[in-house]
Parts: structure tokens; sequence; C-alpha cells
């Protein structure tokens, strides 16, 4: 395959096509971004796709943001949607710390259940409409909670509502598409916010929705985090005052122990505040059981679709053994384990994800060949990140590079690449998408799956993902099969695995539909 353009119209088109998400009814199929002719951008909204890193809090509508600030006298630097986005949420930035800056403004009007619910509604049905059939959402509920008025367990509740509702109204605008897309025989629809999301919908260029698509599913990451401050939120603000004059990575590592407890409380409980208890809201949940209660009578559970826990924030200095208590925990939970590494640290970030914390997928792994990095950076308090790998020579460094990515590549362990937002947090890019390693990655066998990251802060969608990596990859219709495949089969599903394997299934027949009404596909 020839490349359709140069560098420089990559980036310029980089720029062009973000999605501005200042409302989120954008269209992400009208993205400006030049693709080989044989990718009509319809196709890569059409396609089902599976989202396994997004963040809750990053992907909030702008004029939802807006609204819950006056709501809960949170104070913006500006409360017009153009002005506030170009203000806090740009289109570069000159550093991860800068691009994490607008978070704050962001949980700070996320500690109510009735706004936490809206928004996962919210990020939900933006991801579905840009076609994900699968998405896993994360967030970090000790940003959210606050003691003896919000619990952990409240906000995950909360966010599982917000979900659950989204996937039922997705599935809903499936059945009432129509074989030819045009939601013809919706005209006698009685619920008014389904009503809404139609005229939504059929005001985009294309769609996702159709009868014989797959059904929409989702699963919950918990993410912990590295480090943090008493300002953060008011559960930071209060384990710092319990835990106060003890060593501070010992409290981020407590933080994260008391994360993994609530959550596996919760996945024990008998009952599930979202649903009262009752489990036929779920006939198939991997966590449904029946069990024995004090009475000998027989119950039965019904347990939120947790499916992971991850750990954010900054990576230099704060190592991830500072986790491997609530990581030991997780793992002798059967809770799954993704980790934040390599986003910006380099290959020993990784390592120890993988060692230290069971990871079985990479959030970002953008520094993953980067060998001059190796010794570089902070450790714990600020002292030397590692004085023996940085006495490495050259060759042993390469080395070393070479024997982690054997070992992702053997035992699959997926990275979940997020082009836009490294682009944007990463100076070293040049705002080039085609000097991100994602190709090298391919190159060498691993499993990767590309995400969005941030859909606000980002300025992007799963649609716009995968159109900026066929363009700058040069991907073809096998190898972009491939890469969508991997978010399904590399997903935490909750979901026992023959369904899981079905449900797989489905995708696979589905999308290879949708490439031979497109004419792609043959011979791949």
């Amino acid at each position: 395959m020839s490349r359709p353009h140069s560098r420089e119209s990559t980036r310029t088109s980089l720029l062009s096509s973000a999605d501005s998400n200042i409302s989120n009814e954008n269209d992400p199929s009208s993205s400006q971004t030049q693709t080989s002719c044989q990718y009509p951008p319809s196709f890569f909204v059409r396609i089902p796709k599976a989202d396994l890193h997004t963040h809750l809090d990053g992907s909030i509508r702008i004029p939802t943001l807006i609204d819950l600030a006056k709501q809960y006298n949170v104070e913006l630097p500006s409360y017009d949607p153009v002005e506030l986005h170009n203000a806090v949420f740009p289109e570069t930035y000159a550093s991860l710390t800068e691009y994490l800056r607008g978070f704050g403004y962001i949980t700070a009007c996320l500690r109510a259940t009735e706004a936490l619910e809206r928004v996962a509604f919210e990020v939900g049905l933006d991801a579905y409409h840009s076609g994900v059939r699968y998405l896993e959402l994360r967030f970090a509920p000790q940003l959210h909670a606050i003691p003896g008025k919000l619990s952990i367990e409240e906000v995950i509740c909360a966010v599982n509502r917000g979900l659950e509702r989204a996937s039922c109204v997705a599935d809903e605008l499936d059945r009432l598409a129509g074989e030819r897309l045009d939601f013809g025989g919706a005209t006698d629809v009685k619920d008014e916010e389904i009503s809404n999301v139609i005229e939504e919908v059929k005001a985009r260029s294309a769609h996702p929705y159709h009868p014989d698509a797959p059904r929409h599913h989702y699963g919950i990451i918990v993410c912990a985090m590295r480090c943090f401050l008493p300002t953060f939120s008011p559960y930071y603000e209060a384990f710092w005052e319990v835990h106060k004059g003890e060593d501070p990575h010992r409290v981020f590592g407590l933080a994260s122990v008391a994360l993994v407890t609530a959550v596996n409380n919760l996945r024990r409980k008998g009952k599930c505040c979202c649903h009262d208890g009752r489990c036929d809201q779920c006939n198939d949940c991997l966590f449904r059981s029946s069990m024995s209660v004090h009475d000998g009578a027989a119950d039965h559970e019904y347990i939120l679709p947790v499916v992971a826990i991850d750990i954010a924030g900054a990576e230099s200095g704060y190592p991830a053994s500072d986790h491997r208590e609530a990581f030991d925990l997780a793992h002798q939970s059967f809770l799954n384990k993704t980790v934040h590494a390599g986003e910006a640290y380099g290959p020993e970030s990784i390592f120890e994800a993988i060692t230290n914390l069971h990871a079985e997928r990479i959030g970002h792994g953008l520094h993953l060949f980067r060998w001059d990095m190796i010794g570089a950076g902070e450790g714990r308090g600020g002292k030397s990140r590692s004085k023996e790998k940085d006495e490495l020579t050259e060759d042993q460094k390469r080395e070393y590079v070479e024997n982690l990515t054997r070992y992702l590549c053997t035992m699959r362990i997926c990275v979940e690449v997020c082009l836009s937002s490294n682009l944007q947090t990463m100076p070293e890019l040049n705002g080039d998408v085609q000097n991100h390693p994602a190709r090298k990655m391919i190159d060498e066998g691993l499993a990767v799956t590309f995400c969005t990251d941030n859909t606000l802060v980002s300025h992007t969608s799963m649609s716009k993902e995968l159109e900026l990596a066929v363009s700058a990859f040069e991907l073809s219709p096998g190898q972009l099969r491939n890469m969508v495949f991997n978010g399904f089969k590399r997903s935490f599903m909750a979901k026992r695995y023959r369904t899981k394997r079905d449900y797989n299934r489905t995708v696979i027949s589905y999308y290879k539909k949708i490439e031979r009404e497109f004419g792609l596909g043959d011979g791949d």
C-alpha cells in the first residue's frame, strides 16, 4: 500500500480533524484525517469496536461540565463552552502535568451520585455512537468519595447505573435502526429519552446501529493513584489525616489496599445497591452465584461488573512497588490488573508493572523501546531510580528491552495504545503520529489495541483513533481487523468464558459483514 500523504500532512490533518467535544454532539465520521481511499470515514463508525482504556472524568461533555459546575458551585475559568474548551482543553499540551490540570475541575463536579450516573450514561452513549460495542470505563473512586456522605461503593454503583442505562438505550437503538439504518420504524417511540437520542443519531452522517449488530456490554475498572495530596479530594484529605506522620509512599500503598478491599466487599455482598439486591438484571454475570446465608436459606448474588484495578498518575518517583500489597490482594481475589506504565517513564516502569503488580495489560506503554531511559528518572523519595541499571552498557540496555518485549509478546500482555493522547502530552513525538512506536509494536508481534484515553481532553473517539492509526501506519484491512479483535479478545468482560467466546464470534461475523458492504477484506 502506498503512503497516501506526507508526514507534514499527517500532522496537519491530525489537528484539523480532532473532534471538538465541546458538546459531544460532533460527528466522529466527519474527521478530515486523510486516509487511504479504501477506508471511507463511515467504515470506521460502522465496524464493531472495543475501547479498553477510557477515563470517565476525561470524557465528560463540556456542556455537562458547565451545568454540573453551576449546580455544585464549582468555579471554572469560564462558563462559555468555547472559552472553557480553549482555556482548559486545548489541542496540545506542554506536558502530561499540564494535560492533567483540567481533571481537577471535573472531579470536583463529580461528587454526587446523580452527577456520576449522568456522566457515566453520557460517556457510555458517546462511545456507543462511535461504534464501540464493548467499553471498559475506568475512574478513581477515591477522587469522588466523601467520607460520611458518599462511599466508594456508592460511587461505583452510581457509575454502573449510568453505564447500564446507556447499554440498554444503545441496544434499543440497534433494534429501532432497521435494515436501512434510517430509524424508519421508530416514529411511534413513546420513550422521550430514546426519541431524543434518535434525533441526535440521525443528525450524524453515519451511525453504527443495526438490528444484526452485537449487543453492547461494559466493564468497570477502578483506578488507584500512584501518588496523591490531601487537596486531591475530601477522601484523600481524610486519609492523610488518619495516616499523619507516616511515610508518604506507605500511605499511597495503604490507600490502594483500601480501594481493593472496598471493591472486594462490594463483589462479595449478597446484593447490589444498583438493583436492591435483585439478581434478575443479569442472567449471565460471571459473579452471579448461589450462596448460603446464616439462616441456611439460599440467596443469589448479583455483583457489579468491576473487572479490574489500575494505577494512574506520575510514574517517575512513584514506583509500582508502593502498591504491591494492594495488587497482591487483587490477584488473590481474581480481580484483573491493568497498569498505566511506560507513559511518562521508560521500560523499567513496564517491567515493574508486570513483576510487582501482575499486570495483564499495559496502559500506553509508549516508552517500551526507549532503552536510553533505563536508569534515568527518580526513585522513591527522589532517590536514583535504578543506579544498578544506570551502570549497564548500551548493549545491555538494548538486551533488557528486547527481553522485555519478547516477554510481553509471549505472554500476550496487551498494550492499550492511545495515539491522540500521547501526541498531546509527549513533545518528543513532534505532533506527528508516525513518530509513535505503535508501528514497531505491531511489527514486533505485540498484542496491541487502540483506545481513546480521554475523549474530551484528547478531542477524540474510537472511530477517529482507528482512522488515525490506519492513516499513519498503513494498516491493511487484515491488520486493522486484528487490532480491533485484540480489543475484544484481551478484554476483561465479566462473563463466563464460553459466553465471551460466543460473543466475540458474533463480533467477528458482523465485522466481516461490514467489510463486505464496503468491499474490503477479501483475501486478507
